[in-house]
């Protein structure tokens, strides 16, 4: 647990420690704890509307969880190993493992919020976004540490692969959009 105190507060010590242990284990975990926490307070705060909060509901959570993690850090090892940086994947995974730790937060932000402000959606909503951008800057700080890149490369690469994966999503959406009206035109001849 020491590891884990020592990521938020001296992130190059835990650096060091990670790549000369490589607890992969360890960094399961924490993803594991992270989507918990997550999953929790979105069933609490009422945001799951459309799913129950059960068990299945919660696996199937874990696994996209720990498969856009693992995909997440393949193409961010990728791009760092085609510019050449020294860095492990294993490393950056459980460094972003302890980074979805953040989210441990989320259950008690969404109690306190849902006590002091239970009408309104918008200030739990802004809670949410700010602990995700919080979650990103320690990812964004795992980079730095793992492959040496600086503060602006580190962001520049993290976004990277969020924005070619909602490029792609808006090109697809177009072409299905396109195909539905050409089929639509076609009808009318």
């Amino acid at each position: 647990m020491e590891l884990v105190f020592d990521f938020f507060e001296d992130h190059l010590k835990a650096a060091a420690a990670v790549k000369s242990r490589r607890p992969l284990a360890l960094g399961v975990l924490c993803f594991i704890l992270g989507a918990l926490s997550f999953f929790l307070a979105m069933g609490v705060s009422g945001r799951l509307a459309p799913l129950p909060c059960n068990g299945v509901i919660f696996c199937l959570f874990l696994l996209w969880e720990l498969g856009s993690g693992l995909a997440l850090v393949a193409v961010l090892h990728l791009i760092a190993d085609f510019e050449g940086r020294p860095g492990s994947g294993g490393e950056l995974f459980v460094l972003f493992g302890f980074a979805n730790l953040i989210w441990a937060l989320a259950v008690p932000l969404a109690l306190l919020f849902m006590v002091f402000f239970p009408r309104a959606h918008w200030p739990l909503t802004a809670a949410f976004l700010l602990l995700g951008f919080y979650n990103l800057s320690l990812k964004a700080r795992s980079l730095q540490d793992t492959y040496q890149f600086s503060q602006g490369r580190a962001w520049i690469t993290l976004v990277l692969p969020y924005l070619a994966t909602v490029t792609a999503s808006g090109v697809a959406l177009a072409l299905a959009m396109a195909s539905l009206v050409m089929q639509v035109v076609k009808s009318f001849d």
